[in-house]
């Protein structure tokens, strides 16, 4: 996906590539009984308008548009927009990248409202000393965390079916009203409905 290389001044030299290696498989082998395609419920229909809202370098966008979502991945940050994009238009994706704050843009969104809102707030995992190096440089470009529970209010708010929201699996849900959960070695899923 994002391929981090340190320059020897300091810091980071970033690409991207989702052609080949371990994004390329996971996207081509992603099927719908998945844990996040079960969590966004596309093991009981064929498709979803999602809006992923903390789409960083939208791995989870890029799959979820691979078995047919229409998703629209909201990031606020400049520079992972631009990974993004760039990502987006080398896979050939049907994303729409919009660069924005997550809250406003849920807040101000008037009409077709997503089935789906998709939430992914960075997470420490414990007993880890090292994340991989894509998430490291998402997180020195990333600005303070969102207010997680305002953030899941506004998806809450729009979603006409339900909000997933990716958490650690030894981490407590970020709000109550967790309608189910579907967990993954590494990750859990918790799945707020919101039916309209």
């Amino acid at each position: 996906m994002a391929l981090c290389a340190p320059l020897a001044e300091g810091g980071y030299r970033v690409r991207v590539d989702v052609a080949e290696g371990p994004m390329a498989r996971r996207i081509h082998t992603a099927h719908r009984t998945d844990p996040l395609p079960r969590a966004i419920g596309l093991h009981r229909r064929r498709t979803a308008i999602v809006v992923d809202a903390t789409a960083g370098l939208g791995r989870d966008a890029m799959v979820l548009a691979h078995l047919g979502c229409a998703v629209t991945a909201i990031e606020r940050v400049p520079a992972l927009c631009a990974l993004l994009q760039l990502a987006v238009d080398d896979l050939g994706a049907e994303i729409e990248v919009v660069m924005a704050d997550s809250m406003s843009w849920l807040s101000e969104l008037a009409a077709d409202p997503p089935d789906v809102v998709y939430l992914d707030p960075m997470f420490a995992e414990p007993g880890k000393s090292q994340v991989k190096k894509e998430m490291q440089a998402c997180r020195i470009l990333a600005p303070a965390p969102l207010d997680e529970p305002e953030l899941l209010e506004a998806a809450r708010t729009v979603a006409t079916d339900r909000v997933v929201v990716k958490r650690h699996p030894h981490n407590d849900a970020i709000a109550p009203g967790v309608s189910h959960s579907v967990k993954s070695g590494r990750v859990r899923f918790d799945v707020y409905l919101t039916p309209r």
